[in-house]
């Protein structure tokens, strides 16, 4: 047993009070993080991870499993995360087969099995109405028996082939004529909405300028991925102050570039997920928020909240609390790590100025310091639990003899 005499009382009372203010800090910080896992923006450490600097910047930054969120610049890698995004959110909420249709069409847009987009009630069709005079019976047409209005999704009515649509009834008036005229309106603003797929190709791939199709320039990803290889290349190398103002710049430039080519994307991702939550039924969003998918950031934030609030329940109660203090201390000198304020390495985002030493060191020490006292067995879990032990131990010696 440990005998508490050999230390102060004041000693002793202080180093269990910051133990306990380590651990509580340590498990509100996961409790916080663990809220909002149940919210639709949950806490990630990936933007955290991605503004690593130092020595072991490359290894935090690879943690993200995209570093340089060039994938958002890849239409197929867009496509085939919104086909998963499609799968699990219709696994989750249990859509009916009507639901995922919608879902479907969604995100990829209408099929050849239900190519109409636009489908609009309209009782009759009026007189001098002939879509097959104008050559677009295949992509507008009326269904008596049904009562409604249709334009085919795939095939989407171009603005003159509206406008020629709109000049057929331009000189009649009358109830039916208007009511088409809104019908044709409200029909042709549906079918011209693009599907999210058909966003992103847009802006990655149809846009000139993105894709390099102006006058053989260089296109704006391409660019990208060249600003981001130079400054990779030039940080290494980088050791006066003028030489990493320069680097600073660079970056700055290239995560400016990045917010203008993948920042669109990331919009529509977000879009798509709040506009998705507009199919399910009440009872069906009633089984909570989508689990994001299982990635190399999706266990790191898991590692880090389970962590956090673990370690810190363990320093609270004083169970194991060498050991909690000692792991602490190695997790904490982690975020230290993602950003120390050395020499030569940029300054991390936020109002703290520090040089060498920060609050994240400051804290690894206390840790260890700690670690290296049983303030568990003066006020904790420990105690007991070496009483049982040590308990057991005597029994089983008597018992031997």
């Amino acid at each position: 047993m440990v005998d508490i005499r050999r230390y102060s009382l004041t000693a002793v009372v202080l180093l269990v009070v910051l133990r306990v203010g380590i651990g509580w800090q340590l498990l509100y910080e996961g409790l916080w993080k663990i809220d909002t896992l149940s919210t639709q923006s949950p806490w990630s450490s990936d933007g955290y991870l991605k503004s690593a600097q130092g020595p072991f910047r490359h290894l935090f930054r690879s943690m993200s499993g995209d570093p340089d969120d060039k994938s958002w610049l890849d239409p197929d890698a867009v496509a085939v995360r919104w086909d998963k995004f499609n799968q699990r959110f219709s696994k989750h909420y249990q859509l009916s087969d009507a639901q995922k249709s919608q879902l479907t069409k969604l995100i990829n847009g209408p099929d050849a099995a239900s190519s109409h987009d636009a489908v609009l009630d309209l009782a009759k069709l009026p007189d001098g109405v002939d879509f097959a005079a104008l050559k677009l019976d295949k992509t507008i047409s009326f269904v008596v028996a049904a009562k409604r209005l249709k334009i085919d999704g795939q095939r989407r009515m171009t603005a003159s082939e509206k406008a020629s649509l709109d000049a057929q009834v331009a000189d009649r008036a009358g109830d039916d004529y208007d009511q088409y005229r809104k019908a044709l309106d409200e029909a042709f603003t549906r079918a011209g909405r693009l599907s999210y797929k058909e966003r992103m190709r847009a802006h990655l791939v149809g846009d000139p300028e993105n894709a390099g199709l102006v006058g053989g320039r260089i296109s704006q990803i391409e660019l990208y991925n060249q600003m981001v290889n130079r400054y990779e290349d030039r940080l290494a190398s980088a050791e006066l102050s003028f030489e990493q103002e320069h680097l600073n710049r660079i970056w700055s430039d290239a995560r400016a570039k990045a917010r203008d080519l993948a920042g669109p994307i990331m919009a529509l991702n977000n879009e798509l997920e709040e506009e998705a939550l507009k199919i399910p039924e009440v009872s069906q969003l009633a089984r909570g928020p989508l689990s994001p998918p299982l990635s190399p950031i999706r266990v790191v934030d898991l590692l880090t909240i389970a962590g956090l609030a673990g370690l810190g329940i363990l320093l609270i109660i004083g169970l194991f609390s060498r050991f909690a203090a000692f792991s602490a201390a190695f997790m904490v000198f982690g975020f230290y790590l993602a950003m120390p304020p050395l020499p030569g390495v940029p300054d991390a985002p936020g109002p703290e100025h520090s040089f060498i030493v920060n609050k994240n060191l400051i804290e690894v020490f206390a840790l260890l310091a700690l670690a290296a006292v049983p303030t568990g067995y003066w006020f904790g879990l420990d105690k007991l639990v070496a009483g049982f032990f040590y308990k057991r131990k005597s029994t089983k010696a008597a018992s031997t003899k």
